[in-house]
């Protein structure tokens, strides 16, 4: 992994983290790469799959409403 790279994926892992700024998501990703991309997916998931059940209870309410 690149330099570039590795900026890039600790700037997305320290990305709305509460756990990890910049530097410690950089060591994390220079330590332990493979864990710091896992984590970043997990969290992506995370998000499109909230993203989805929120969609999902609009439509629930907006059915509702129509009865």
């Amino acid at each position: 992994m690149t330099e570039q790279e590795q900026i890039d994926l600790a700037e997305r892992l320290a990305e709305g983290s509460d756990i990890f700024d910049f530097e410690r998501a950089l060591e994390v990703v220079r330590r332990r790469p493979a864990d710091a991309e896992e984590i970043v997916r997990d969290r992506e998931e995370w998000r499109q799959l909230m993203g989805e059940i929120s969609r999902a209870n609009k439509r629930v309410l907006l059915a509702a409403r129509e009865l």
